[in-house]
């Protein structure tokens, strides 16, 4: 009988301690609700924009101011002068043609007026007190080819005395640029620059401006 009280007894000891411990734990469903965030806490970021797309390129150049009136007509012949923007670039320029060093300011004039009579109307005397001084320069190039070729140009219009020489000089040329090129328009670019030499294409990942 003791044997059968003890166990009874230790039976609603462990029955007690049970329900004591049940009470002291909470709702697990109150605990979910109350790790919810609060809904009107609750703001959308949207995604921020795409970025802007950008063009593509094609810039063919540089050239002088003496060289610009024939590029324009080209230019227009193949029907891509209104597509084509001109950029002003600054350079560094190796080559000059020009009229040797004259005696004096007088003899400076005479070359002049000889020019303007063969219809050049793109020069400008030296000054200063260099060697060059009195020299009349006809056009600045990048190149040596291109500065041959305006050479030739000038001899066949009837300017005998003209040389040509390397000569640095930081200058601004021109150059032309063509968004978004199509593949005949980058081919008649490039037929194009072969007219002109030491011009080049240049493919630009981003358009200026």
């Amino acid at each position: 009988m003791r044997l059968v009280f003890t166990v009874l007894v230790l039976a609603n000891l462990a029955l007690a301690g049970y329900a004591l411990l049940f009470r002291g734990k909470s709702d697990p469903d109150a605990s979910l609700l109350a790790q919810q965030v609060n809904a009107d806490a609750v703001r959308i970021i949207p995604p921020p924009p795409p970025a802007p797309r950008r063009s593509a390129c094609l810039e063919w150049g540089t050239f002088s101011d003496v060289e610009l009136p024939a590029v324009r007509r080209e230019l227009e012949r193949v029907g891509l002068a209104q597509r084509a923007t001109e950029s002003r670039v600054p350079v560094v320029a190796g080559w000059w043609v020009f009229i040797p060093p004259q005696a004096s300011r007088v003899e400076v004039d005479r070359r002049i007026a000889e020019l303007i009579a063969l219809g050049v109307t793109d020069y400008y005397a030296v000054e200063g007190e260099g060697s060059m001084r009195n020299a009349i320069s006809l056009g600045i190039f990048r190149s040596e080819e291109a500065a041959d070729q305006f050479l030739r140009g000038l001899e066949a219009r009837g300017v005998r005395l003209a040389r040509m020489g390397s000569r640095e000089h930081r200058v601004t040329q021109t150059a032309f640029v063509l968004r978004e090129p199509s593949p005949q328009v980058s081919a008649q670019l490039a037929a194009l620059a072969t007219r002109f030499p030491g011009s080049e294409l240049r493919a630009l990942a981003d358009c200026p401006g």
